[in-house]
């Protein structure tokens, strides 16, 4: 079970520096957006459709509390050796909160895109994490690290794993 702790940071990750208007604005482009598609799709198709919207909905809101509404640093700060945030026991809540944020990237792309593999999923994971961390580094917003790749890939394909749970006990 999923401790307060954890799920309050969880939250405070998304959350971090993001206006109230971008969650108002994104909430309300939802509704419409999977009002309009069960309107005009219905059924699975729409379903599908909506799926692809909160995908898209929910990968802007991680760019936009990791990248965006970021507060600026006054240097480039990166690591670039794997596994260095091991060494500090501090660090492990953020090497696991790195991977919780992408778990549903990777289950909404499952449920999203019915051709989608193992393989692509990976790759589009490790695209997002390392389009997040160069922005981050472009713009000194944060701090850019190898670590963070691996996290946010390894919680994507956790996430598609869960997805593949879900279809094998669904079909018994």
């Amino acid at each position: 079970m999923l401790s307060k702790k954890v799920i309050n940071d969880y939250f405070q990750i998304l959350y971090r520096g993001v206006p109230q208007e971008a969650y108002v604005g994104a909430l309300i482009l939802l509704c419409v957006g999977v009002f309009l598609i069960f309107a005009i799709k219905g059924g699975k198709e729409g379903w599908r459709y909506a799926t692809r919207l909160l995908l898209f909905e929910y990968i802007s809101l991680i760019f936009c509390s990791t990248v965006f509404f970021r507060k600026v640093s006054k240097v480039h700060a990166f690591d670039l050796t794997p596994f260095w945030s091991y060494s500090q026991p501090e660090l492990l809540v953020e090497n696991v909160m790195n991977m919780v944020i992408f778990v549903p990237v990777g289950l909404l792309m499952g449920a999203a895109f019915r051709s989608m593999t193992w393989k692509m999923v990976m790759v589009i994971g490790l695209g997002l994490s390392i389009g997040i961390e160069v922005l981050q580094f472009v713009f000194k917003k944060g701090f850019s690290e190898v670590d963070d790749v691996m996290h946010n890939t390894l919680g994507c394909a956790i996430g598609y794993g869960v997805w593949l749970m879900i279809l094998r006990y669904v079909s018994k």
